[in-house]
């Protein structure tokens, strides 16, 4: 069976190893970055490296042909909404960047979604003026069912965990709330399966079933990666993301669980 192709804006934590996991499952992979460092690396890794131009605010250029871009087959955007004016306007632009035909995976966030002691699903409450909801909103009016929104609960992993947060602040708060995570093997596996099943025009929340409370969790966290004793306050005031409708939709299982300690490097400097 011919792979299809993808192209990937952002190299970063998350970016970096998909393009990687994607090359190895034997996909012809893209990767857009504004960096001529960051190029010349995706380059070194047998990846095909693009600059992204900006050319004004909300303007931006890519620097792949036509015969490239029609070649792709989707599009995956990985980069947040830091250092951008306008935030769905510059993403729609890089997306009509490409052909008709590529579908778009954008990785959204599930805090877009109110603050509501309930479990919450893809229909959830959410926060009408987050950008990152502004952005998905202004994709979906651009590009209709060729988009397909992730709406990724806190991600986890290597060098990445909010333990680290919770002890420069000394404490966790809200501490019988629940804990949204799913660890970043997790979400590229989701992403591969998404392009697998050539979806689209969906929105899934991407979240590992294990919810405990905050003090049951960040305080092992904190014991068994940084060795250190963390305190919490006994509230409760948060939501549960339900990220079952993924699971039902695909088959997907998530196969690596946010307890597994010894995953998680974090350096011991905490400022």
């Amino acid at each position: 069976m011919i792979k299809k192709s993808v192209a990937i804006i952002g190299f970063g934590w998350l970016g970096k190893p998909l393009a990687i996991a994607l090359r190895d499952n034997g996909y012809s992979v893209f990767v857009g970055s504004r960096s001529d460092e960051k190029i010349a690396e995706i380059n070194e890794l047998n990846l095909y490296g693009f600059k992204l131009t900006y050319l004004d605010d909300y303007e931006i250029k890519i620097s792949l042909n036509a015969t490239q871009i029609n070649e792709i087959d989707f599009l995956i955007i990985t980069i947040p909404p830091s250092n951008f004016k306008n935030y769905g306007l510059s993403l729609s632009q890089i997306a009509i960047a490409f052909s008709l035909k590529t579908k778009i995976i954008f990785t959204s966030s599930t805090g877009i979604y109110q603050d509501v002691s309930e479990l919450v699903n893809e229909s959830g409450k959410v926060i009408e003026n987050h950008p990152v909801f502004l952005a998905e909103q202004k994709l979906r009016n651009n590009l209709k069912d060729r988009l397909t929104i992730i709406r990724l609960a806190g991600l986890i992993g290597k060098n990445r965990h909010p333990v680290k947060y919770f002890v420069q602040k000394g404490g966790i708060p809200a501490g019988s709330s629940p804990v949204n995570l799913v660890r970043l093997e997790d979400v590229i596996r989701a992403l591969i399966l998404i392009i697998e099943k050539d979806l689209s025009g969906e929105i899934f929340n991407i979240v590992n079933n294990e919810h405990p409370d905050r003090i049951e969790y960040y305080i092992n966290a904190a014991n068994s990666i940084i060795k250190i004793q963390l305190n919490a306050e006994n509230k409760r005031l948060g939501k549960t993301i339900d990220g079952t409708k993924f699971e039902h939709k695909t088959g997907f299982c998530y196969k690596y669980s946010i307890f597994e300690w010894d995953a998680f490097y974090i350096t011991t400097e905490l400022t």
